[in-house]
């Protein structure tokens, strides 16, 4: 295994006993700032598993006129490789200007459990520009594509799209499909399900329990990999008020 990087998300070894290596991204700082471009960049080999964990929410602060930041994440899956990534939120204060962008390329055989969510402005306040693009494909043919913008106000703000909610939570299993999967996910053309919920903001990613821990499963078939030890859970903490 290596691992490299720099600020704002420095990658540590949480654990690695050859068959589920799990990889924490500890942050120097907790937001985005005008001019960040973030890249990360994943490759796993055949039969390889990984989970990547975040400790917090990343603010994305007002640029006050500068560049927008950028986050730019993609993933390389080879054939009977696993990916599990449950991101905490990006926060979208007021002011902030984001382009962000997942690309996860699987072989066949590779798996993915990708959790990805935006807060929809701080508490008491309406979101910056978020421009959020995500690109599932399998062998080259595209599984998920799908894209988010939180501008113009008046088209997020419609029944349509976000509505009155605080937060976008979205959940995709991809390079299996569960065809038992609960009525509140749909699935895609190929192997792929998905599941994607508006509701209060959340200060961690929480997702549908019972659904993250039934896709882990799913995720890990066939990778000769451990299930994930059992934890306390714990409810969702409201966000309330970030300064």
């Amino acid at each position: 295994m290596e691992l490299s990087g720099t600020e704002p998300w420095l990658p540590r070894i949480l654990q690695s006993d050859g068959r589920l290596a799990r990889v924490v991204l500890v942050q120097s700082r907790a937001s985005l700032l005008a001019g960040d471009d973030v890249a990360i960049r994943i490759e796993l080999g055949p039969g390889a598993a990984l989970e990547i964990v975040e400790l917090g929410a990343t603010v994305a602060n007002d640029v006050r006129g500068g560049r927008p930041a950028s986050v730019d994440v993609a993933a390389s899956l080879a054939a009977g490789a696993g990916l599990l990534w449950l991101a905490q939120p990006l926060i979208a204060s007021a002011g902030c200007s984001v382009d962000r962008s997942l690309r996860v390329d699987l072989e066949t055989g590779a798996r993915a459990l990708i959790g990805e969510s935006v807060v929809l402005g701080r508490h008491g306040e309406e979101p910056g520009r978020v421009v959020s693009h995500t690109r599932i494909t399998l062998d080259g043919r595209p599984l998920v594509d799908e894209s988010l913008a939180t501008e113009p106000a008046w088209l997020l703000r419609s029944a349509v799209v976000a509505g009155d909610a605080g937060m976008l939570e979205a959940l995709t299993l991809a390079g299996v499909r569960d065809d038992a999967a609960p009525t509140a996910t749909f699935q895609a053309h190929g192997p792929a399900t998905l599941w994607r919920r508006l509701g209060p903001a959340r200060a961690e990613f929480h997702g549908d329990a019972a659904l993250v821990d039934r896709w882990r499963v799913l995720a890990l078939a066939g990778l000769d990999a451990p299930s994930r030890p059992p934890a306390r859970r714990r409810e969702p903490t409201a966000l309330g008020d970030q300064s």
